[in-house]
């Protein structure tokens, strides 16, 4: 009876108590033990212990702890130079297990001896030779552009008009064109007399490489051709600046400054190329014009 007596009266107790906190909770939730004076106290006792602490292993331990990051430093040195020794054993192991294997050229350096190999056969217009060779390139490397553009020079030489243009298109929907490139593909559209095209690479050239004299002198001489004088004279001037030594460079400015009778600008361009030039009969040419210029 007690027993069922004290039991009834927790069960009562502990009910009493969950309800004065669910009613209080919100309350209980915002006490903050910082706030009380004790609690604070207390922690500052404990990080002043914990600091003490710390300094006494770091006295104690010091010595222990650099000694073993020596100990460390010491182990991976001796590690890396075995590791070393390893690698270097492994290389004289292949060596001698095939002693003629560094003889055979890499396929960087047989590409680049094909490329020789053809550019001199094209410099002896041996086209069909020259056309292997580059062939051989890409058979080594697919996207070795400096054989592409190769081919597309040697089937231009042999006015194969159609093969030089698919080559050249290629090169240029690759992103890989270049100023030879572009002025190819203005000889091919000369060649159909699609003059508009033709100017649009020529200029792709010349801004490709503005400091190449052959690219301004080509522009002028498209321009001297379609009788376009004044346009020819911006770009034969610029390419005797950029070679100042070259006579065929002057020619060109001489016979463009002549044709817009700019006598002053044809005069001193006359006297420069007396000093690069002997022949004499085509001197006394330009004298000629430039005294007929009014």
């Amino acid at each position: 009876m007690f027993y069922w007596i004290s039991l009834a009266l927790a069960v009562i107790a502990l009910g009493v108590i969950c309800v004065t906190l669910f009613r209080h909770w919100r309350e209980i939730r915002l006490i903050n033990p910082e706030s009380i004076q004790e609690e604070r106290e207390r922690r500052k006792r404990e990080e002043l212990i914990m600091q003490r602490f710390e300094r006494m292993k770091s006295d104690k331990f010091g010595p222990l702890v650099q000694l073993a990051k020596r100990a460390i430093l010491a182990g991976k040195t001796v590690f890396h130079a075995a590791y070393i020794k390893l690698i270097r054993l492994e290389k004289y192991y292949n060596q001698a297990k095939s002693p003629f294997s560094f003889i055979a050229p890499s396929a960087k350096e047989r590409i680049k001896t094909l490329l020789d190999e053809a550019r001199s056969l094209q410099r002896d217009m041996k086209w069909a030779d020259a056309e292997r060779r580059y062939l051989d390139v890409l058979a080594l490397d697919a996207r070795n552009w400096d054989a592409y553009k190769g081919l597309g020079l040697i089937y231009l030489k042999q006015k194969l008009y159609p093969q030089a243009k698919e080559t050249f298109d290629f090169l240029l929907k690759m992103k890989k064109a270049d100023d030879v490139c572009y002025a190819a593909l203005a000889d091919i559209a000369e060649s159909k007399e699609e003059w508009g095209l033709a100017e649009d690479m020529r200029k792709k050239a010349v801004d490709f490489q503005p400091r190449l004299a052959n690219r301004q002198a080509e522009l002028a001489q498209f321009y001297l051709e379609r009788k376009l004088t004044d346009k020819a004279w911006t770009f034969a001037k610029r390419a005797a600046e950029l070679e100042p030594k070259s006579a065929k460079y002057l020619e060109l400015s001489l016979d463009v400054a002549i044709l817009v009778r700019d006598r002053l600008e044809a005069q001193r361009r006359y006297d420069k190329l007396r000093l690069l030039s002997e022949d004499r009969p085509k001197l006394q040419a330009f004298k000629d014009k430039i005294e007929g210029i009014s």
